[in-house]
């Protein structure tokens, strides 16, 4: 049995045994244990005018129970972030009352309460809210536009039942999802059999930043204990991410009065803004793809063969790329212009209008950077531009890596660096990003004179697994350590992906994304 297969057995012996409330679990109080039976959520707060927009329906199965809520941010002159929220057993997408969804509103995020089964019962039940979870968020993020919200900005949240169903897309690993923030999740009976499944597994080094609320203490006698959370809590420590995780509890004894209603403003919300606050850390501008033109030699086009490769593990829509090459000296941007053949080539991609970054390798002339940003501003007035230097040919003629450094800082310092900020004074309007990605080779050939690269034996050679250079002239390997360290330092300077949180390895002995960040650190001097 598949690992989804084994979810919807357990869950759905899950919650005949235990329950899942939604007010239920708001409404017990922290002295009263919680039935073990499915508990059906009381809605005293089920009011639909509360809501901007109402019954929209976001599937195409059964529109009675694929439905859905918006309720706008009050700030609407963005795009807002958006917080998806599922309720808890017995409830129904319009159970958030006033004060819940005004503390979320207030903060700038548009909320969206989702429907699926109300009440989960059995693994059928289950299978479908699983299933319908991931409908509605694509749903949501492809009528974003109508609804002035950000599709690249997303928090997940949900109660009890909510929290279930919602987890897998939490912490899916989509490059939208920043966060999220839930109420009395994962109860006991998410626990189960954690052979046959544990929201455990789901967590990665990937997982956002969350925040997990509790009515109960640790000491009460309840279905909803936010003991039960700590096998999460130890993942996110395990994993080295426990700075992402934020457990509070006996919101019941904080915010309720004797006869168990709320005394706070937010109710289960209480807590959103020191979440939302959390996230100013957070990139809020999503990776995103461009439609790209590359144009360089052989030191140069390799590294940007590779980008779609990159854009595709990080799951990242809407990238499209050209490169034209040529070898040596002919790969500049003047040798190019002024070949008829490549020129062609590259106008008629340019007089698409479509391109949005080009890139070129670094010049000992400045003609041709101009000539090349005239012509694409011409037609693609946001173009971004980008100036790739790459390591020095021959590298074995250099006594050593400090003498190889001192011969490219040199070059940067007197020639490149000087050209790229004239450009900038040219064209105060256009984005030109300095890449010398040169000091990959540079930094992998300290590493090498001081022992930090076990597996290379010799600076050139022809195994590509024991050698920084492919051969005398200094072409990088296909594939190999100098190129992936390379491709790093673009993907990261150019697209602004985090190295930090991209599963991508390479397969190396050094942890190459740790190198590409310490030289974007060091070298910031030439990257800016």
């Amino acid at each position: 049995m598949n690992r989804i297969g084994k979810i919807f057995v357990l869950l759905g012996m899950f919650f005949l045994l235990t329950g899942c409330g939604g007010s239920g679990d708001n409404s017990t109080s922290p002295s009263t244990p919680a039935p073990m039976s499915v508990e059906v959520e009381t809605i005293n707060d089920d009011d639909s005018t509360l809501w901007d927009h109402t019954n929209i329906i976001y599937g195409a199965d059964d529109p009675n129970r694929q439905w859905l809520n918006i309720h706008l941010a009050y700030d609407q002159t963005t795009p807002s972030p958006i917080y998806l929220f599922a309720h808890g057993n017995g409830g129904s997408a319009n159970g958030m009352n006033e004060k819940e969804l005004n503390a979320i509103a207030i903060e700038g995020y548009t909320v969206i309460s989702w429907e699926s089964i109300p009440t989960i019962n059995n693994g059928e039940d289950l299978a479908i809210g699983l299933a319908d979870v991931q409908v509605m968020f694509d749903w949501v993020r492809a009528n974003a536009d109508t609804y002035n919200v950000d599709p690249d900005f997303i928090v997940v949240g949900g109660r009890s039942r909510g929290s279930i169903i919602s987890w897998q897309l939490a912490h899916s690993g989509h490059p939208s999802i920043k966060g999220i923030y839930m109420y009395n999740a994962l109860p006991r009976g998410a626990w189960q059999d954690t052979d046959a499944w544990s929201p455990v597994d789901e967590v990665t080094v990937d997982s956002p930043t969350t925040y997990l609320v509790y009515g109960p203490d640790f000491d009460d006698d309840d279905g909803h204990n936010p003991m039960y959370v700590d096998p999460v809590v130890e993942r996110y420590e395990a994993l080295g991410i426990g700075d992402r995780m934020t457990r509070y509890v006996d919101m019941w004894g904080d915010f309720q009065d004797g006869n168990g209603s709320w005394t706070n403003d937010g109710q289960i919300m209480h807590y959103f803004p020191e979440f939302v606050a959390s996230l100013d850390g957070v990139d809020n501008t999503p990776v995103t793809g461009y439609n790209t033109l590359f144009m360089g030699h052989s030191f140069f086009a390799p590294i940007a063969r590779q980008i779609p490769f990159h854009m595709t593990q990080l799951g990242i829509d809407g990238h499209s790329q050209h490169v034209e090459s040529s070898p040596g000296e002919t790969g500049a941007p003047l040798a190019l212009w002024e070949d008829e053949g490549h020129r062609n080539k590259v106008q008629a991609i340019l007089n698409t209008g479509q391109v949005n970054l080009l890139g070129m390798t670094a010049s000992p002339t400045s003609e041709g950077y101009t000539l090349w940003i005239d012509y694409a501003l011409s037609k693609n007035p946001n173009t971004k531009i980008v100036i790739g230097t790459p390591w020095l040919d021959f590298p074995a003629d250099y006594s050593d890596a400090v003498s190889y450094e001192n011969t490219i800082t040199d070059g940067l310092n007197s020639k490149i660096k000087i050209d790229i900020d004239a450009l900038r004074v040219l064209y105060p309007d256009v984005e030109i990003i300095s890449l010398p990605y040169a000091f990959a080779a540079i930094e992998l050939r300290h590493m090498f004179e001081t022992g930090q690269l076990p597996e290379v034996t010799e600076l050139v050679g022809n195994d590509r697994r024991t050698s920084i250079f492919a051969d005398q002239k200094g072409h990088g390997h296909g594939n190999g350590l100098l190129l992936d360290l390379a491709e790093f330092i673009w993907i990261s300077h150019i697209y602004d992906v985090n190295l930090d949180t991209y599963e991508y390895s390479a397969g190396h002995n050094v942890d190459l994304k740790e190198v590409a960040n310490t030289i974007l650190d060091r070298y910031a001097y030439y990257f800016d």
